[in-house]
């Protein structure tokens, strides 16, 4: 008999490890999920919360692309131009090259 049987206390003593009930499967992926999930959180959300803000400061400091209708006029002014890029060109400046005399 053990001291703390004596006192009185209503802890049970075993002597045995087999007395022990074994854990389930369920119970022992619980005990690691869990604890792993209270501390994957905080890091995931860190991380996206960067990534946020990497995509925000990306997007916030890129410089303007060039003015499209310097470069259309460029090659509208230019003989040797494709006239594929002539229609780019008129396009993008929003010539219209289509229309049918009224009759």
């Amino acid at each position: 008999m053990h001291w703390y049987s004596a006192r009185g206390s209503r802890m049970t003593d075993l002597d045995d490890e087999d007395e022990l009930p074994k854990p389930s499967l369920f119970q022992r992926c619980r005990a690691l999920i869990r604890p792993t999930m209270l501390f994957a959180s905080p890091i995931v959300a860190m991380g996206c919360a960067l990534v946020a803000g990497y995509f925000s400061y990306t997007i916030f400091n890129t410089k303007p692309p060039p003015d499209m209708s310097t470069l259309a006029i460029s090659i509208l002014k230019s003989g040797d131009a494709s006239p594929e890029m002539r229609d780019w060109a008129t396009s993008a400046l929003g010539i219209q090259t289509d229309i049918q005399p009224v009759r």
